[in-house]
């Protein structure tokens, strides 16, 4: 299974893989959740909405602020898409104006300007 790197740390060929002591650890962690979603299904009455005012008030607030941080998120990836599209016309642009052809051409013409 890859993981994230930044660009240029290791080779892209490289591949780290998740040892063998991670997956107890990984089967115990899914074990242990597993068992809480059983007992609260089992053995738990469930509480009815609103019986707790404080904890209501403290989701609407946790969900106000989630909400905000999605709406940041999307105009954050909207403003990196918008850079990377400059990014790629300046770079395409850059690359026609230094092709030898281009070069060539703007030199001999600056040459005749110049009457050298």
């Amino acid at each position: 299974m890859p993981y994230l790197r930044r660009r240029g740390d290791i080779e892209t060929s490289e591949v780290k893989h998740v040892g063998l002591a991670t997956r107890p650890r990984a089967a115990a962690l899914a074990d242990r959740i597993a068992g809480a979603w059983r007992g609260l299904r089992v053995g738990a009455e469930p509480t009815p909405p609103g019986s707790d005012p404080d904890l209501e008030r403290r989701l609407a607030a946790v969900d106000v602020r989630l909400s905000h941080m999605e709406d940041a998120l999307e105009d954050l990836q909207d403003a990196l898409y918008r850079q990377a599209m400059r990014e790629d016309e300046t770079r395409a642009d850059l690359q026609k104006r230094t092709e030898p052809k281009r070069i060539a051409e703007a030199l001999s013409a600056d040459a005749r300007r110049r009457g050298l």
